[in-house]
């Protein structure tokens, strides 16, 4: 049995004409698009190079635009290793951590949750073994946000939502995020 919502094959051919150019130069092209003019742009970025030291950083996971995932790479080694000198346990079931690079920079407050520079927020940031980074779980983040309550002060998760507020709206600009990875990591500065 046929449904009637099919349609039936066609038995005739639809007939096409041929396309005509209108000009010689048209000839060539069937689909001309037109031409859009581009928007000035009103960003201070405008006319900055990023320097050739910066260029060479190998782009991490986070961030919208290359200069950002190279910022998040800077700060994810940076801040790992110096937890995992620290702590050396993950921050929310405190299983040792054999080596920095075998753990996450996870967020307290979720990447996608967090406004501007407060993505990058070292106080929103831990280390943390791959399996808790991954598991979006309450007691993962209850545990999270205890331990942050010992390692910086009692008001640090009002403090996180409090701030991550303020930063609404804001934009990150390139030279913004190159000097501070230039202060955060003046070795890599040529």
């Amino acid at each position: 049995m046929k449904r009637s919502s099919f349609r039936q094959k066609l038995t005739t051919p639809l007939k096409r004409t041929p396309f005509k150019a209108k000009t010689p130069l048209r000839a060539s092209k069937i689909n001309p698009k037109p031409i859009k003019a581009k928007k000035a742009s009103k960003s201070p970025n405008k006319g900055y190079e990023v320097p050739k030291w910066f260029s060479r950083l190998k782009p991490g996971s986070h961030g919208s635009t290359p200069t950002q995932k190279k910022y998040w790479k800077v700060l994810s080694d940076t801040y790992r290793k110096d937890d995992w000198e620290k702590y050396g346990t993950c921050v929310s079931c405190h299983k040792h951590i054999e080596n920095w690079q075998d753990g996450d920079l996870a967020h307290f407050k979720r990447y996608s949750l967090c406004n501007s520079w407060f993505k990058f927020q070292r106080e929103n940031m831990a280390l943390s073994c791959k399996n808790c980074n991954r598991n979006d779980d309450g007691v993962v983040g209850h545990s999270f946000g205890e331990e942050l309550k010992r390692r910086h002060h009692k008001g640090i998760l009002e403090w996180i939502e409090a701030t991550n507020l303020s930063f609404k709206g804001q934009q990150m600009q390139q030279w913004e995020i190159v000097e501070t990875v230039a202060r955060i990591r003046p070795d890599l500065v040529e």
